[in-house]
């Protein structure tokens, strides 16, 4: 069972189902926290693919003013929403059962967010990490100076994005078979 590693809620044991769903280690989730440490305190969050909810409740936990989960599994919603209630965050959350990439442009068309943190962490079998980036920056969903945080399998080739993108690699670590990305939105 996946665990919160800092903040209001460190300790607590996320429900998660045992199939189809990838949470992040909590070796790497610290790792991600501790780089984040100073941006999440009052951020407007974005949690997409967001599974069991770790990577949001993990943001809320450690300050976050709102974090809104967005995931097209109904079980995974399910989790989400059960594990914000069991730490008591559900003031601070919204829920979207959609496909990612209907949410983004749906965020584009009805001006939702802007968003200061973005996590993506999609299935391994469906990470497009190119396509995702490209998504967001065409929804105009981050802040100038916000982060996109985007996990995918070490086997998953890495986005390269044009010069004129307004994102920009900030870092990048190999976690076993997963790499952790952050960019940021520089204009």
């Amino acid at each position: 069972m996946p665990r919160i590693v800092g903040g209001a809620a460190k300790g607590r044991r996320l429900k998660a189902p045992h199939d189809g769903v990838r949470p992040a280690t909590a070796r790497a989730r610290q790792a991600l926290f501790d780089y984040l440490a100073q941006v999440i305190p009052g951020a407007n969050v974005l949690d997409l693919y967001c599974g069991s909810g770790g990577l949001g409740i993990e943001a809320l936990s450690r300050g976050a003013a709102h974090v809104h989960f967005v995931d097209i599994s109904h079980k995974s919603l399910h989790y989400a929403r059960e594990n914000v209630a069991l730490c008591g965050f559900d003031d601070r959350a919204w829920f979207t059962l959609k496909d990612v990439y209907r949410f983004l442009h749906q965020c584009r068309e009805e001006g939702t967010g802007p968003f200061d943190l973005i996590f993506a962490a999609p299935p391994y079998r469906q990470a497009e990490p190119e396509r995702i980036l490209d998504e967001v920056v065409a929804s105009e969903v981050l802040n100038t100076g916000g982060l996109i945080c985007l996990e995918y399998s070490r086997h998953t080739a890495a986005p390269r994005m044009e010069e004129s993108s307004p994102l920009t690699l900030d870092r990048r670590k190999v976690y076993g078979e997963s790499v952790v990305e952050v960019w940021e939105r520089v204009r």
